[in-house]
């Protein structure tokens, strides 16, 4: 390994090791995915049944189970298995960019995935992205070398890395058919037919997901329960959006949103670089070559479509992790941007833009604000409890005798990162596994859930406000109150 990779791989070790011990699970999935990894854990027969899974693929909460297993810790053991893809994950990438711009050029783009602030949060949280990404970057390396070698075991590699990523995320059923598409059109037969070899691609990508299918089926009830949820859930966050900002307002709200996210999947100077050389790209002498093009197409297919149901169906919402994959498979091409002699340079300006921005993001998430704002703390490395969240955790540790029940408030994932950091496990926890809605007061929901503590938020459709029984004197914790039964 030379010097520069070996750099870039340090950096990335001691960035995410460093950042790991102050992360907490906030955003996208995490929350819950270390909630449904843990309830595998302590009843392991709710890992036989689909709709445990919710609307996620089952790959990353089954992997995550042993080191719940292992750690009852879940707010750092639900972390483990993206801390270990999220290093692991500069190997393959350096290889893939190797093959895609020359060893210079892939030392480059490595670098700056070292220090990618998404990729940052998405090593150092239960979030998906970090496996996804490992996954999809070693199908991607794998598939390129079977379109130079054609060799048909090759293909069939790739298809089951391909098909094992496809069930960790389900971004995979965008962008394969689009993959293989992009491989059919641009890269050249070169003496040997390549519909064998991406038909064996494709089948063995296709494997897991129909055994998903089929297992959802079997068990009953819609096998695509987790695609109607989806495109449910997002529909009403986009609807959502639109009728607090507006038809125009919200369009282009979408767009600052993929604009910032691919910012910090990228840091800037890698953005801009990337941005320039797919414009050139456009010229005759700057054609990209074959392999780019397949990269290029697989990293752009998804978000296009994502753009489309956005602003012109106004059926989705983004969210920054979406560029991270994206972002990262668009990092050998800015590197082609950079010449050999300015290498030193650009690290540099990539190394202070991570950073600065990190650190930007950071402060208008939390300067003179109530709590913090989700929409800018996402887009950075490091994510964090509220305060008045920790406070309610530490409330709960101190006060909440052995198996005790907890029923907190849903409110944007808060609650399962509480009652992971009060320690309260699964089987005692009255969350959105369990339910998402209190009974007609507070009584009831006592007695129905089996609660001692009932946790709601002081807000307008908070818990203490709706529940007209909600004694007037109780705990305050923040904006949190609390009935002890």
């Amino acid at each position: 390994m030379s010097r520069n990779a070996a750099l870039a791989i340090g950096i990335a070790v001691l960035v995410r090791l460093a950042v790991f011990a102050v992360a907490e699970n906030k955003h996208g999935d995490a929350p819950m995915r270390a909630l449904i990894a843990e309830r595998m854990v302590l009843e392991p027969a709710s890992a036989a049944i689909p709709r445990t899974y919710c609307q996620f693929g089952p790959l990353h909460t089954t992997l995550m189970r042993p080191f719940l297993a292992l750690d009852p810790w879940a707010p750092r053991s639900s972390r483990y298995l993206s801390l270990l893809a999220g290093i692991a994950v500069l190997f393959p990438f350096l290889a893939l960019a190797r093959r895609l711009v020359g060893q210079p050029g892939a030392e480059l783009a490595t670098f700056v995935l070292a220090l990618s602030p998404l990729h940052v949060q998405a090593s150092t949280t239960a979030a998906s992205e970090a496996l996804y990404l490992l996954l999809w970057i070693c199908a991607l390396e794998r598939l390129l070398a079977a379109l130079d070698g054609r060799r048909v075991r090759t293909f069939a590699v790739a298809g089951m890395l391909a098909s094992l990523a496809a069930v960790t995320r389900y971004d995979a059923w965008l962008a394969l058919p689009i993959m293989v598409m992009a491989a059919w059109l641009f890269v050249k037969p070169n003496g040997r037919s390549l519909v064998p070899g991406l038909a064996v691609f494709s089948l063995c990508a296709a494997s897991l997901p129909l055994a998903w299918l089929a297992w959802g089926a079997r068990a009953g009830g819609d096998p695509l329960f987790f695609a109607h949820f989806i495109m449910t859930d997002h529909a009403s966050l986009a609807a959502e959006a639109a009728g607090r900002f507006g038809p125009v307002l919200g369009r282009a709200r979408q767009i600052g949103i993929w604009t910032l996210s691919f910012v910090a999947a990228m840091t800037l100077p890698g953005a801009v670089a990337a941005a320039v050389a797919l414009a050139r790209a456009r010229r005759s002498d700057s054609r990209l070559t074959p392999a780019m093009r397949v990269v290029v197409i697989a990293a752009l297919g998804p978000p296009a479509l994502y753009l489309v149901r956005g602003l012109a169906l106004s059926g989705f919402e983004p969210l920054a992790r979406f560029a991270l994959i994206p972002g990262t498979l668009l990092l050998p091409l800015a590197a082609t941007l950079v010449m050999p002699a300015r290498a030193a340079t650009f690290r540099a300006a990539a190394a202070a833009a991570a950073v600065a921005f990190s650190i930007g993001v950071w402060l208008v998430a939390t300067v003179g604000r109530d709590r913090i704002w989700a929409g800018a703390e996402s887009m950075g490395a490091v994510t964090r409890l509220d305060r008045e969240d920790r406070d309610l955790a530490r409330y709960l540790h101190d006060h909440r005798r052995p198996h005790d029940r907890v029923m907190i408030e849903p409110f944007a994932f808060a609650e399962i990162g509480i009652a992971h950091a009060a320690g309260v496990p699964w089987t005692e926890s009255i969350t959105l596994i369990v339910t998402r809605e209190p009974r007609a007061t507070v009584a009831e929901s006592l007695l129905a859930t089996g609660a001692r503590f009932l946790v709601g938020y002081d807000r307008d459709q908070g818990w203490p406000r709706r529940l007209l029984d909600w004694p007037a004197t109780n705990v305050q914790i923040g904006h949190w109150r609390v009935v002890l039964r």
